[in-house]
């Protein structure tokens, strides 16, 4: 079982921490960047304790790439999906037009704004 799911578990047993209650971290990456490097970041990200939401993950299975009507029903879901997150945690050193776009969003509606290496050393000093 992973360690996250361990200390959910024992979190709850103990009448403590509430899955619910995990913030939820909105993953911005490039249009370019492999699936597996995406499951490797948000894999990471939810190691740390947080739910990641990854809208390339939960769009692109019924969404048409090639569509711009689904391209942009895809940007309207992920700022749904942005507003409701409580961090977004940038993957990749690249940042696509699309990428300034979502960290534009998150500063203007002040969500915190960090790269995974950053995450993970709030994480690691904490």
């Amino acid at each position: 079982m992973p360690q996250q799911t361990e200390r959910i578990i024992s979190g709850i047993e103990k009448g403590g921490v509430r899955p619910l209650e995990q913030a939820l971290a909105y993953v911005c990456c490039p249009e370019t960047d492999s699936r597996a490097r995406l499951q490797k970041c948000c894999r990471k990200i939810y190691d740390l304790g947080y739910v990641p939401i990854c809208p390339r993950f939960g769009f692109l299975p019924f969404l048409d790439e090639g569509s711009a009507e689904d391209m942009q029903g895809m940007s309207k879901m992920s700022q749904i999906l942005l507003r409701r997150c409580r961090m977004v945690v940038v993957c990749g050193t690249d940042v696509t037009e699309t990428m300034h776009a979502e960290i534009g969003m998150a500063d203007r509606l002040h969500i915190i704004c960090t790269t995974l290496e950053g995450l993970i050393r709030i994480k690691e000093s904490g």
